[in-house]
């Protein structure tokens, strides 16, 4: 979390623990911060007695503490909860607490499942391919089946995770029962581009040869791969590899070495590997 600046109340002894953020707060700045950063994930979970016992308590804060107690006896909502506390500490501006009282509040409308839906999206948008994954078994396992719009979502949504994790076939999978539930083309296309990845360029041409009521869609996916490789050329990584190439070359005429380009293949591929520790933890 960024340092913030201490202006409203006294530095807490004793954090106030967000278990579910793994998150340790010790002043109302902070608390500000977690609830405008995290806004989207919460609901009426975030009203926690313990909490205005600690910004009492810890904090110094017993006008506020007495407001939000007043508020959760008359059942107020989260959105009203949170607005309250930010605009008592006055760390940001009116538009970012309306933004984030809009957000709170449009989580209070929704079932159980789409509120978890809401949190693992989180964890997949955060790159946390693999506990996403967690979440959205865990989902489909517990929704009732009669919701096949949020089923088409999760299923959507576990391919997006598993092709995070260059899981490409599975990805497919995935993204065919998405479709398959809730006739998408967006799901079709991401499955055609899943196969393009996985396949050879033989295997895919005979696999759309083979199905041509996937013709036109895989013409869109194309066109999208065209497109996503002219944006890769200016890129950071792209220059890297073109200095990898010149490394190389550089290394296979007779008065080059290839030490520079082992070199950074090794610090590349740890990267890499780095990377993909996190994605699957």
């Amino acid at each position: 979390m960024s340092q913030i600046i201490l202006a409203t109340g006294r530095y807490a002894q004793e954090p106030y623990l967000m278990n579910k953020f793994y998150s340790s707060l010790y002043s109302v700045e902070e608390l500000c911060y977690f609830l405008v950063d995290k806004a989207e994930l919460l609901d009426r979970e975030v009203m926690q007695p313990e909490m205005i016992q600690w910004l009492d308590e810890q904090c110094g804060l017993n006008q506020l503490a007495h407001t939000l107690y007043a508020m959760l006896n008359q059942k107020a909502s989260a959105a009203a909860f949170a607005g309250t506390i930010l605009e008592y500490v006055g760390l940001y501006d009116e538009e970012t607490i309306a933004r984030t009282e809009e957000l709170i509040r449009s989580n209070e409308g929704l079932s159980p499942y789409e509120r978890r839906k809401v949190k693992a999206d989180y964890l997949l948008q955060n790159r946390k391919y693999y506990g996403a994954l967690g979440q959205y078994h865990s989902i489909l396992a517990q929704m009732p089946e009669t919701d096949r719009l949020l089923k088409a979502k999760i299923l959507h949504n576990m391919g997006v995770a598993c092709a995070g994790m260059f899981m490409f076939r599975q990805a497919s999978q995935w993204f065919m029962q998405s479709y398959q539930t809730v006739q998408e083309e967006e799901s079709l296309a991401a499955y055609l581009a899943a196969l393009r990845l996985c396949f050879s360029e033989k295997d895919y041409v005979a696999f759309i040869s083979e199905h041509p009521e996937y013709h036109d869609a895989s013409l869109k996916v194309e066109r999208r791969i065209e497109q996503a490789a002219g944006q890769f050329e200016g890129t950071d990584e792209n220059r890297m590899l073109f200095t990898l190439q010149v490394f190389r070359e550089e290394g296979n005429n007779s008065f080059g070495s290839a030490a520079p380009y082992y070199h950074e293949i090794d610090e590349l591929t740890a990267a890499l590997k780095d990377n993909y520790r996190e994605y699957v933890s």
